[in-house]
């Protein structure tokens, strides 16, 4: 039988992941690959995502469109004209 007034081992420190924010910036700044993300984040994404899309539909021209289309991180460009394309 255990001796129950025995000196127990330390626990081992806990490893804390990253804030939900945090992973929520490294995937929308391309930091992160899509594959690598949990779906709650890329849930939550999904707003920007709409936002971003809703932004470049809003400029005039094709040229000042496509401009703004290369600044978007490319791992997540595709997701953004996708957008585009249900929005248009």
């Amino acid at each position: 039988m255990d001796d129950l007034f025995a000196p127990r081992r330390p626990a081992p420190p806990i490893k804390r992941g990253k804030w939900p924010s945090e992973q929520l910036a490294e995937y929308l700044t391309g930091k992160v690959l899509p594959d690598d993300v949990a779906p709650a984040i890329k849930s939550w994404a999904a707003f920007f995502i709409h936002d971003a899309a809703k932004q470049v539909i809003a400029i005039k021209t094709k040229e000042a469109r496509r401009s703004a289309l290369t600044k978007i991180p490319p791992s997540i460009r595709g997701r953004v004209q996708d957008e585009i394309m249900r929005l248009w």
